[in-house]
């Protein structure tokens, strides 16, 4: 058999831990999945997966084989994506990570245009809110809220400004007042993420202009910035949002921002890949695409009517 497919086989059912979701997402039969597995296992001599009837575990040598796996498919992968580069095209499999709020707005809108310009490549969009290591997971974008990091190797690329912003809505401000003052957030209605998640740490400055952190704890604590986003507009409480996700809602007048000009969040878009020296065509492509998408002034942040394209396609 095909040792590099059977690779691939084995990295698809090691990250599924499921013979038969690796079976479903490779559109193989489960008995040529268990062939290329058991084909492989006998090349190398070791037993790689431990099978059970309900599930299917790596072994202790498979979990090291599956890391080498991984780095063996991404470097054969990009040595592709180079040599297409050098023959003028792009092709092949985009992998893309990203929080699902920005994904749902801000990336899957635009895909069929990015499709039609480049149409040798596919795309796998994955939403999370948990940052994956690139290699092992096969990923070669990663898009993730957070400034940027000179310490973890990787390459940063700036795709836009994330202002957070303190809104509610205005029914919500008429019955409860509008706070003034940090303070007067002690009277309101919260609208939090979970307390073990940073996003709960609000920043403002004080008189002085010196940041301090205000540990928001809601009587309402969600797990999604979406969920938050519905119980705010619904007349909820007061909570801290991305622009991104209330720009429309602020347009329209039905969110108001309060204590603006005390609030300091602003953590930046970056697109994360690793870093090569060598061209990646299909990667490059893409990052250019969103640049131009979103250019100077992301079209969340504006308020000015008539709305572009790019914000119609996102429902901005």
């Amino acid at each position: 058999m095909d040792q590099l497919a059977s690779m691939r086989i084995f990295v698809a059912v090691a990250q599924e831990r499921s013979l038969a979701k690796a079976s479903r997402n490779l559109d193989l039969s489960p008995s040529a999945v268990s062939k290329h597995i058991a084909a492989l296992e006998s090349r190398l001599g070791v037993q790689l997966l431990a099978r059970t009837t309900r599930k299917v575990a790596l072994t202790e040598v498979g979990a090291t084989y599956l890391e080498k796996c991984q780095k063996i498919l991404h470097d054969i992968d990009l040595s592709e994506d180079i040599v297409r580069g050098a023959a003028g095209s792009v092709k092949g499999v985009l992998r893309i990570e990203s929080p699902p709020g920005f994904a749902h707005r801000h990336i899957a809108p635009h895909l069929p245009i990015f499709m039609n310009q480049y149409p040798h490549v596919s795309i796998e969009l994955t939403t999370t809110d948990v940052s994956h290591n690139l290699v092992e997971s096969g990923l070669d974008i990663s898009i993730r809220m957070k400034p940027l990091s000179d310490s973890d190797g990787l390459a940063y690329t700036e795709l836009a400004p994330n202002h957070r912003q303190l809104v509610a809505s205005k029914e919500y401000l008429e019955t409860h007042g509008t706070p003034k003052t940090l303070s007067d957030l002690a009277d309101h209605k919260l609208v939090t993420l979970r307390h073990t998640s940073t996003g709960s740490d609000w920043h403002f400055k004080d008189e002085h202009g010196v940041m301090k952190t205000f540990k928001a704890r809601g009587g309402m604590v969600l797990d999604s910035g979406d969920a938050m986003l519905r119980v705010v507009l619904n007349h909820g409480g007061i909570s801290m949002l991305p622009r991104y996700v209330t720009g429309r809602h602020l347009r329209n007048g039905n969110l108001v921002a309060v204590l603006d000009d005390l609030v300091m969040e602003d953590f930046p878009i970056h697109a994360v890949t690793a870093p090569t020296p060598h061209q990646q065509p299909k990667i490059d492509s893409f990052l250019k695409f969103l640049l131009e998408v979103y250019g100077t002034v992301p079209y969340w942040e504006e308020r000015d009517e008539p709305i572009g394209d790019a914000a119609r396609r996102a429902s901005l």
